[in-house]
């Protein structure tokens, strides 16, 4: 009995630590894996009265991380110019709490627009927010791999099969 008690405490701790991350695709677009894409690093991020700062440098970098695989000449600029193909992310929320101690969970949500020579050609919304219970040390950025990884197989037209992805 002592056991059962154990393990259910146990799961009840561990089912807490689960985020939860989404993508959204308001418009999908695939492009060739020959092409050069420039990500603009967007603005940091600011919740009430916290700024953020580097975290549009993070959201960047991470951005070009996943995208490097299927898209060799992607690269980081610091201003939109007009390119080939262009992704300008928006940090929309960041919210980076205390969890551990306050209950409250970190949260981030993240446009990308996808441009082509100028024009809109795709766009998707990342979202995640940690569970309310942690041992502590997540942060927002914490949550964009996966769905920064879903959104380049998406572009390569190679998509992953996660249940991260809600299509629009």
């Amino acid at each position: 009995m002592i056991k059962i008690s154990i393990l259910l405490a146990v799961v009840s701790i561990l089912s807490g630590c689960i985020s939860k991350r989404e993508i959204s695709f308001q418009k999908q677009a695939q492009i060739p894996a020959t092409a050069k894409i420039n990500i603009v690093t967007p603005s940091d991020g600011i919740y009430m009265d916290e700024d953020y700062p580097k975290s549009g440098t993070v959201v960047a970098r991470k951005l070009v991380a996943a995208l490097l695989p299927y898209f060799p000449n992607t690269s980081n600029v610091s201003v939109k110019n007009d390119s080939e193909f262009s992704i300008a992310p928006q940090i929309l929320h960041w919210e980076d709490r205390a969890t551990e101690w306050s209950g409250k969970p970190d949260k981030v949500k993240v446009s990308l627009p996808l441009y082509k020579s100028g024009n809109l050609i795709g766009s998707a919304t990342v979202s995640a927010k940690s569970s309310w219970w942690t041992l502590g040390g997540d942060h927002p950025e914490d949550f964009l791999d996966l769905p920064f990884e879903v959104y380049a197989s998406n572009l390569a037209a190679k998509p992953k099969q996660v249940r991260l992805v809600k299509v629009n």
